[in-house]
């Protein structure tokens, strides 16, 4: 990429910034679900104003300290220190510094063709420029400064940096998610519950219900109610199973003892498994084993 490139979506107000600004500035025609255009941070001059010019791409800002005021889309908003604002793609925007308490922030520029979809579900939808952080945003600051650390334009600092700049997005929306946006579900409840039966299968040994039921995101009591409909077993039942028909494979196809198989799928306790699996297969396991080698 050539300088003159990187340095193409320079503002006009450049001769304003002051010793406080830094910025990292990548090319504008990437292509890709979303990209890192710059991210930077400032301490802004007090009463220092930008605009009123059109900007490409997005710019989520998170104010670290002090207010100003932000002029978009036929509206007036004075973010101020925990809050997020955004300047939009292709809109008109002004925004100054307060000449008492000017602000601090720090910011990304992304595009792509995911932006947009990001953007919104962030909450920036039409009309929203601001929202309010319920997380410190200088967690914000510190991704950014991550940013910098590794400023070398090279393939592998572009993909430490993108992961970063993911980061701060999905920070963005966990930042402004509303109660009610946290008990949204984005799948099926069939598509949680195989994604839950496929956990469990793959982890059956060390698996708790709590793990199942943090990594699906619903209430224990919803979650348990929906497994329980859709599998036809109560989750603990579910793990049981999976661990004693892991077992009984083990004693058909193995010479591993007792008390290694117990282990393996999770009991400590030899005798809490004999009697698990008994309670399952109506025999203990030693008799298993001698009725699959008979059968065998």
């Amino acid at each position: 990429m050539k300088k003159n490139e990187a340095m193409s979506m320079k503002a006009k107000d450049t001769v304003k910034r002051n010793r406080h600004y830094r910025c990292l500035e990548y090319d504008h025609d990437q292509t890709g679900d979303i990209c890192l255009i710059s991210c930077g941070i400032e301490r802004c001059d007090p009463g220092v104003s930008f605009g009123p010019e059109v900007r490409d791409c997005y710019h989520l800002h998170a104010v670290l300290s002090g207010t100003g005021t932000l002029r978009a889309g036929d509206k007036v908003f004075h973010p101020h220190v925990g809050q997020l604002f955004l300047l939009k793609d292709n809109e008109m925007v002004h925004y100054t510094a307060d000449k008492k308490d000017p602000w601090r922030y720090c910011w990304v520029t992304y595009n792509g063709s995911d932006a947009k979809r990001i953007t919104e579900e962030i909450g920036f939808t039409d009309g929203v420029y601001c929202l309010d952080s319920k997380i410190d945003t200088y967690r914000f600051y510190e991704l950014v400064a991550k940013m910098h650390e590794k400023p070398q334009m090279n393939y592998i600092n572009d993909l430490r940096r993108r992961g970063i700049l993911l980061e701060y997005l999905s920070l963005a929306m966990e930042a402004t998610l509303t109660e009610t946006a946290e008990h949204k579900h984005e799948y099926s409840t069939e598509v949680y519950m195989q994604r839950a039966q496929t956990l469990i299968d793959q982890n059956y040994a060390t698996i708790r219900v709590s793990d199942v039921v943090e990594y699906i995101g619903f209430t224990r009591s919803y979650f348990t109610s929906v497994f329980t409909k859709i599998v036809g077993l109560s989750p603990q039942e579910y793990i049981i199973k999976c661990r004693l028909e892991h077992s009984a494979q083990m004693l058909t196809h193995t010479n591993l003892s007792i008390q290694e198989i117990a282990s393996r799928v999770g009991y400590e306790d030899q005798l809490t498994f004999s009697k698990i699996f008994k309670r399952h297969y109506g025999i203990s396991p030693t008799k298993y084993r001698k009725q699959q080698d008979v059968e065998g």
